[in-house]
């Protein structure tokens, strides 16, 4: 038997084998790119800022002054190299949501991030921020 003859003998078999090989192998690959949305996928940068600032949001009514412990924070994202390369730290929403709260003594709250569409937040250092209330000074009535 020939080299020739070991090749064409059953061709079409052959040929189906090797495609239904090809077709469960692209099946497993795609299966596991998207059970690890950890893992970036090709095309994608990440990029880490430092020193963001932390904003405080509270309801307009609420006169209370907060002090926010860090005041700043790490953010780091990933996305397509184009869009992270343009990002800057005033596209990212950092922010500290009181407005549900009436108590503030010994407050710890969730640092929460928006980030622009088509950009994935990957981490954030640290996750908490230390609220404590701020007594304004004492007004001095006006002098004549």
């Amino acid at each position: 038997m020939s080299a020739r003859d070991a090749i064409f003998q059953n061709f079409w078999l052959k040929l189906f084998s090797l495609v239904l090989a090809t077709m469960i192998w692209f099946a497993i690959f795609g299966a596991q790119t998207t059970l690890r949305p950890d893992r970036p996928t090709l095309g994608t940068v990440t990029r880490k800022f430092e020193r963001v600032p932390i904003t405080v949001m509270k309801s307009a009514a609420d006169p209370r002054g907060f002090c926010v412990e860090p005041t700043t924070v790490e953010v780091t994202v990933s996305g397509p190299l184009a869009k992270v390369q343009a990002l800057t730290p005033a596209q990212l929403e950092v922010f500290i949501n009181l407005t549900d709260v009436n108590d503030t003594v010994g407050l710890t709250k969730k640092i929460l991030v928006h980030v622009p569409p088509d950009i994935a937040l990957r981490n954030v250092s640290p996750t908490e921020a230390r609220i404590t209330p701020v007594t304004p000074p004492p007004t001095q009535p006006p002098q004549p």
